[in-house]
């Protein structure tokens, strides 16, 4: 049976992540504090920093139930990482460790915009991508079982003006 993964979007839920190793050291210390995510990070853990193949990463991050963060656009790649497959993955952008401070707030307005319900949202077979200009989502519908995909803007999310 496929575990489900759960976001609420209203509530004391701790976000559980599991950073690779091309996610700079600032985002992590950022993420674990002000944040206050649950952020396992590979290089912290000798074991886990030695890999250093993707789809060991995806894989691990899906036995640990936590969504995989990354600056790795080859997780984007649908052929290789299947959507269906997707423990849930948000790619930040690359040298753009800023965007870190912009992520928590992210996360709330799109789960507020895409679940307005309150209801428990699951991250499963959900991809994110960020850029300095929108976020897109690539998802598996659960009702229709197909793949879509949606964009937003900073601006439309509330961020920037």
């Amino acid at each position: 049976m496929k575990k489900a993964h759960r976001v609420q979007a209203i509530g004391t839920y701790k976000w559980r992540l599991y950073a690779d190793r091309n996610i700079e050291q600032d985002i992590v210390d950022h993420l674990r504090g002000r944040a206050k995510m649950g952020v396992l990070w590979v290089c912290d853990d000798p074991k886990l920093g030695r890999q250093q193949d993707d789809s060991f990463y995806y894989q691990k991050t899906r036995e640990l139930g936590r969504y995989l963060l990354t600056h790795d656009e080859d997780f984007w790649d649908d052929r290789r990482f299947p959507l269906r497959t997707s423990p849930g993955l948000i790619i930040l952008p690359k040298n753009e460790e800023a965007m870190a401070k912009y992520f928590p707030q992210l996360l709330r307005n799109l789960l507020d915009e895409y679940n307005p319900t309150g209801e428990a949202l699951y991250l499963d077979e959900i991809k994110v991508r960020l850029t300095w200009e929108s976020i897109t989502i690539k998802m598996i519908n659960h009702e229709t079982k197909k793949k879509t995909s949606e964009t937003w803007t900073w601006k439309d999310l509330g961020l920037k003006g």
